[in-house]
């Protein structure tokens, strides 16, 4: 019966909670993970999405039967203005006022940014976050898109204010300024729904909405409510409408607001490794399908032995729910051994 089922209907088929022939694994690789695989530094992932996809598919040669990667965050020459190399990284300057910092072995990070005001032009015209992840997208064979899902990143709207004003700022004006902050998150929410039907252009299997800032450990459940959950509500919404299944990640712990994350109308919450599985499933479980969620330095630190019973714990958990993927809790880091990515494989596979 596995042969019946390619790893995209596998995987789509869970989150949309539909019957499968067995649990789906998809482990979040993403640049991080697949850069080696590639024999390549993960900076030139970060910053070149033709090596981007490269990655990808050498991991997909590496592990032939999970069910699917992801297209995260990454950089793309149109929205590059400058780069300056130092003697272990690079500083590069994007559209956004964005200064990234970007380790010649790590994913960037903002390092500055030049937008202060809530009336900021460039909250309104620029697009610093896109085409990096569209270009990688473009960028992979017809035959691997058609056979696997590949998770499609797209950053909410709060979140793209928090990278272009700095999250202390948008933090802060949570209390101090929120009709302010809600203007702005205003102004980018048509950058997400646009980069939404841009993606439908391709057939993506799925969008992967990045709220990674809206973690309970950094704001409150009052707070996501707020500024949060009604934006995500409009961009799942509009993915519906073109078809296209969608999956929430927000970083961390987010017991606070578990109860609230149906009310985004997303198919799937990707859980971080602090959600207790028991608990998402007793509180969400019947309505919207979870995928989750091994802890990542486990992953990179623990033996094969130790992540193949972690997997089966998780498969356990939610024996029974067709909505459950077997996944990491967020990326895998680059030097998680690949041996453990066959171990969560082997324990989705022999659970039928």
């Amino acid at each position: 019966m596995s042969d019946s089922l390619t790893h995209r209907q596998r995987a789509v088929n869970a989150i949309q909670r539909h019957t499968t022939d067995r649990p789906p694994c998809v482990p979040f690789i993403d640049n991080s993970y697949a850069a080696p695989r590639a024999g390549r530094k993960v900076s030139e992932c970060f910053i070149d999405p033709d090596a981007y996809a490269e990655g990808l598919v050498a991991s997909l040669e590496r592990h032939p039967d999970i069910d699917g990667v992801s297209i995260n965050l990454c950089l793309a020459d149109e929205i590059i203005l400058e780069v300056k190399q130092t003697a272990d990284e690079y500083l590069v300057k994007t559209t956004g006022g964005l200064t990234w910092l970007v380790p010649f072995n790590d994913v960037g990070s903002v390092r500055e940014t030049e937008v202060t005001s809530f009336d900021d032009s460039r909250l309104e015209s620029d697009d610093p976050f896109k085409p990096g992840i569209i270009l990688t997208l473009k960028a992979i064979p017809d035959d691997l898109h058609q056979r696997y899902l590949f998770s499609c990143g797209l950053t909410g709207a709060f979140s793209q204010v928090a990278f272009m004003m700095g999250l202390t700022r948008v933090m802060m004006a949570t209390i101090e300024e929120p009709q302010a902050l809600e203007r702005a998150i205003k102004k980018r929410l048509p950058f997400a729904l646009r980069w939404a039907e841009e993606m439908a252009e391709f057939d993506p299997p799925c969008v992967w909405i990045g709220e990674g800032f809206a973690s309970s450990s950094l704001m409150s459940a009052h707070t996501y409510k707020r500024f949060v959950l009604p934006y995500e509500h409009i961009v799942c919404d509009r993915l519906r409408e073109l078809g296209i299944p969608s999956i929430i990640h927000i970083c961390g712990k987010i017991n606070p607001i578990l109860d609230m994350i149906p009310e985004t109308h997303a198919d799937c919450l990707e859980a971080d490794w602090q959600v207790d599985l028991v608990d998402a499933r007793q509180r969400i479980g019947d309505r919207i399908s979870i995928k989750g969620n091994l802890n990542t330095t486990t992953l990179v630190h623990g033996s094969q032995s130790e992540i193949y019973e972690l997997s089966r714990q998780a498969l356990r958990t939610m024996q029974g729910n067709p909505g459950f993927i077997l996944s990491s809790g967020c990326a895998l880091g680059r030097d998680t051994p690949p041996e453990n990515v066959d171990a969560m494989l082997r324990a989705a596979k022999e659970s039928g």
